[in-house]
């Protein structure tokens, strides 16, 4: 018993926002089972490592697994939405080396204004983990999958561009595999110059509406790529 109740190694996330508030955010965010699926911890800030690099220590165990279950987070700060994401690890690359396809799927949510609604298409790993290819950056070199969720308008245009993103998806033209500026590190999925909003609110300093260009822009992103 007494091994189940020893700190597991830590879970390193990063966030767009750094200090003590954002701190004392991520341990309450971690915290709560309900939001994160965590427990009691304790969160210290890394950022030696990378601005906004925390690292998360769980009394338990369970809470950790059940944190990397959920996969993707987010809390609020100011009443915004700020996206939580999970630092890979080489234990976390091991447990995931067992291929699992997924797929483009899409549901709808409420938006601020209330009259209106949105897709929400949640564009998923096509594996959890595998080997870099001859066009990737690290031949040979293992990476880790990611999930994504995506939010477009619920209007004609929107669901057009829904359409013409589920074509991208399928030709693998959505991600790629190289170094990620916001969690500054390398050979990991990225996003592959085709925009998405990936928050219902910030604007597009934080990935998200409103945005009135933005779906002429992203369809001009698709064009460029081929899709159209």
């Amino acid at each position: 018993m007494a091994s189940d109740l020893r700190p597991p190694s830590p879970l390193l996330v990063r966030v767009y926002e750094s200090g003590t508030r954002v701190r004392r955010k991520l341990e309450s965010y971690f915290q709560s089972s309900k939001s994160s699926g965590g427990g009691e911890c304790t969160v210290r800030p890394q950022e030696h490592e990378a601005l906004g690099t925390f690292q998360v220590e769980f009394s338990e165990r369970a809470a950790k697994e059940r944190v990397l279950k959920k996969g993707e987070h987010q809390m609020l700060v100011d009443d915004k939405p700020v996206p939580i994401f999970l630092v890979p690890t080489e234990n976390s690359i091991k447990k995931n080396m067992r291929p699992q396809i997924s797929s483009l799927t899409q549901s709808q949510a409420e938006t601020p204004s209330g009259d209106t609604h949105q897709h929400e298409g949640h564009i998923p790993n096509a594996v959890n983990s595998c080997l870099q290819k001859e066009e990737h950056p690290n031949p040979g070199k293992r990476y880790s999958g990611i999930q994504r969720t995506a939010y477009l308008p619920d209007n004609k245009e929107g669901r057009k561009v829904l359409e013409l993103l589920r074509r991208a998806f399928d030709q693998k033209l959505i991600f790629t595999v190289g170094y990620s500026r916001v969690l500054g590190i390398s050979d990991v999925i990225t996003w592959n110059d085709i925009h998405h909003k990936t928050s219902q609110f910030g604007g597009p300093e934080k990935y998200g509406y409103p945005d009135p260009s933005y779906l002429k822009r992203v369809k001009e992103e698709l064009k460029a790529k081929g899709i159209e």
